[in-house]
């Protein structure tokens, strides 16, 4: 018997009849935007499955990160980003367990705070923010740890040195990612988080969580314009201004209107001061929120510094790979510039 044999794989069962199986019930569908994303289900050789889970198919990056070291170091080793319904998360992620292959992954849009009830525990960051992003597999056991929040302020502050302390920082959104950044951001010093979100309440649950750290507190977007008069930085964690909400930008509350939100996007934007960065964690090339903040002659930053500086530790966590973090980080970086 072979080594993978002797440790569950192979056998007469394909190791992706699970996934497929997963993809015929119209559970999941395999992403088509995110590059280096392509799955074989009739492939014998993939020994380890890393899935992404996601709520709309967007351009991910973690994907093609990971397959390009696998590729590099010759691992028999594959990722991937899946679509699916996070009301259906707990008969996902029991589907894919069914997998011997499959190792864990993340939890991307919609996922990272519906995965947790399925996991086995939580590591210490994951149970503290209350959010998932990273699946790692221990044994027989799933672990859910989070590394959102750091690889937001690492990319922010590789961009923009020391720009956070004494700075008042306003969090659009409330969602999942929401409460991770918020977490780090907390602790870099800032003179005040004020999260705002529609509904008020979520964003005072993180305001709560973060106060230990820093001056915080929740708001309604009708008074974000009064926000943003005096913000050093503003960080969109919502999916205003990328697919399927394109149209609008999060400068504003999104009512449907797309030219009279328009029209209270550029009024609350003109108030935010010129010397502020406005932030965004959205994947696409330039979302509508990061091309009116630059139109408007702000400092912009891009969600792909914290998907490239997010991937590094939630890679190590996942494979265990003990390879040096700038080895990694470079052929990561490579992989997202092709």
């Amino acid at each position: 018997m072979g080594f993978w044999s002797r440790l569950g794989f192979g056998g007469r069962d394909k190791p992706l009849s699970a996934v497929r199986g997963l993809i015929d019930k119209g559970l999941v569908s395999v992403a088509a935007q995110p590059r280096n994303n392509a799955l074989d289900l009739n492939s014998r050789r993939i020994k380890r499955l890393y899935v992404f889970l996601i709520d709309h198919d967007y351009p991910g990056g973690s994907a093609a990160m990971h397959n390009a070291v696998f590729a590099h170091y010759r691992l028999p080793y594959r990722s991937c980003f899946l679509v699916g319904d996070p009301k259906n998360a707990a008969e996902i992620f029991a589907g894919l367990k069914q997998a011997p292959v499959y190792f864990g992954g993340g939890a991307g849009s919609g996922f990272k705070d519906k995965i947790a009830p399925s996991l086995d525990r939580l590591d210490r960051s994951a149970e503290t923010i209350g959010s998932v992003n990273v699946i790692a597999r221990d044994g027989q056991a799933f672990v859910g740890h989070n590394t959102d929040g750091i690889g937001f302020v690492a990319g922010l502050q590789s961009e923009y040195p020391k720009c956070i302390a004494g700075q008042k920082v306003v969090i659009l959104g409330a969602g999942g990612t929401a409460l991770p950044i918020s977490y780090e951001i907390a602790k870099c010093a800032p003179k005040e988080v004020v999260i705002a979100n529609r509904t008020v309440s979520k964003g005072e649950a993180i305001a709560k969580l973060i106060a230990p750290f820093t001056s915080a507190r929740a708001t309604g977007e009708d008074v974000l314009g009064d926000e943003l008069a005096d913000a050093g930085i503003v960080v969109n964690t919502s999916n205003k201004g990328a697919q399927p909400n394109e149209k609008f930008s999060a400068f504003a509350a999104m009512t449907g209107d797309v030219d009279g939100d328009m029209a209270k996007s550029l009024a609350n934007l003109k108030r935010l001061p010129k010397k502020a960065i406005v932030a965004d964690i959205l994947l696409e090339d330039m979302p509508l929120t990061l091309k009116l903040a630059r139109q408007a002659g702000h400092r912009t930053h891009s969600g792909r510094h914290m998907n490239l500086f997010q991937a590094v530790p939630a890679f190590k966590i996942l494979t265990g790979l003990d390879k040096s973090d700038r080895k990694l980080l470079k052929l990561m970086r490579k992989a997202l510039e092709k």
